[in-house]
């Protein structure tokens, strides 16, 4: 995405319109140009072990991430090479996640039973001589990991992902040196939203709201008392917490570690990074959530939030991870009611589009690189 900009005082801009958000036809467009022809975030890479599998969905087409005991990552279609029946179970009405499953894959219609690397092992009364196991391995996509962050995608001609991530992967840079991968994984949390992906995406990029929303964090972050979502006396991306504390809590003190990978003063800081067109990574010192968002309708996202804290944390170790945890949450409901408040008003035949100030730039921004990737529309 691009660099944040300020825009002169009293410029206004317009937001987008009324079909961006709600029209399933602009949603299908967004799924086949934007979700199936880039790299989405799926997971923590601690979310697939070695010699597990787990079920994904990528903006409508339901994926297997596996990795092999020897740690390589696979993803596959969730399709059986013969008649087409789906290989594993997809849970809940969202799709969001499945649970965590070992071995190899079997179909669950004839038998066919495949390697977590995509060779068909197994056909069951169907001799060798019928068929040429090696041709029909699972239909494989594309898998990455940047810094123990798990991406997938659909489309052989995406670019490679660090080669995404720097043009969509916005301050994703400024966490090069905070090691996720070796962080522990303590909870995943899942909420179904009843908004437009992007209007989560716009609520997160700016804190003209925090104040009316938010007292528990503008409390623990003055500078969004503001409704800045920015230092303008800072280069960089950090925004400094109340108290010089290392984290955000419920608790006065949670006696959680400093992450590795963070120096003392900027675990003072909290940093934000959102990764086009589906993460959002929150960190401050002593932890970060990982927000991964999975669009299936136009007025429909499910949220899957994983939180990490330094190794050796855990849910039962005696720190109070929880007490952060729920935090969190606490303002992640805020956040996804005044988006669902958002979606209904914007569903109105009244509203055609609204307007961006100053301190809506990072939307403005966003909304500009939507467009871009989504390419135009025709009449």
């Amino acid at each position: 995405m691009t660099a944040h900009t300020t825009p002169d005082s009293g410029q206004l801009t317009p937001t987008l319109g009324r079909d961006d958000y709600c029209s399933p036809a602009i949603f299908e467009i967004e799924r086949q140009r934007i979700f199936h022809r880039g790299w989405m975030y799926v997971g923590h890479a601690s979310s697939v072990p070695g010699g597990a599998r787990r079920v994904v969905d990528v903006a409508g087409e339901s994926v297997i991430v596996a990795r092999t005991r020897e740690g390589a990552l696979h993803a596959f279609a969730n399709v059986c090479r013969h008649r087409g029946s789906q290989l594993c179970p997809v849970a809940g009405p969202s799709g969001a996640h499945d649970q965590l499953d070992t071995g190899s894959i079997q179909c669950p219609y004839h038998a066919w039973t495949y390697s977590l690397d995509g060779r068909l092992m197994s056909t069951p009364r169907v001799d060798r001589a019928e068929i040429d196991r090696d041709q029909y391995g699972l239909w494989e996509y594309r898998v990455d990991d940047w810094n123990g962050l798990v991406f997938v995608s659909l489309d052989a001609a995406a670019p490679p992902l660090d080669e995404w991530l720097g043009a969509h992967g916005d301050g994703i840079d400024q966490f090069v040196d905070v090691p996720f991968g070796d962080l522990s994984l303590v909870a995943r949390t899942s909420a179904e939203v009843a908004a437009n992906w992007k209007i989560l995406i716009e609520n997160y990029e700016e804190c003209l709201h925090c104040p009316v929303v938010h007292p528990e964090l503008v409390e623990r972050i003055p500078l969004y008392q503001t409704g800045a979502v920015l230092d303008p006396d800072r280069d960089d991306w950090g925004v400094e917490l109340a108290g010089r504390a290392i984290g955000l809590s419920l608790a006065p003190e949670d006696g959680l570690p400093r992450l590795p990978g963070i120096s003392e003063e900027d675990a003072r800081l909290y940093r934000g990074a959102a990764v086009f067109p589906n993460l959002l990574v929150d960190v401050v010192g002593n932890g970060a959530v990982l927000t991964t968002l999975l669009p299936h309708g136009p007025d429909r996202t499910s949220i899957v939030a994983e939180y990490l804290f330094a190794p050796g944390v855990t849910a039962d170790s005696g720190h109070d991870a929880q007490s952060t945890i729920d935090f969190n949450e606490l303002v992640a409901a805020q956040d996804n009611a005044v988006c669902e408040a958002v979606q209904r008003g914007v569903a109105s035949i009244s509203f055609t589009e609204g307007v961006l100030t100053a301190k809506d730039s990072l939307v403005a921004d966003f909304d500009v690189h939507y467009v871009r990737a989504r390419g135009a529309l025709e009449r």
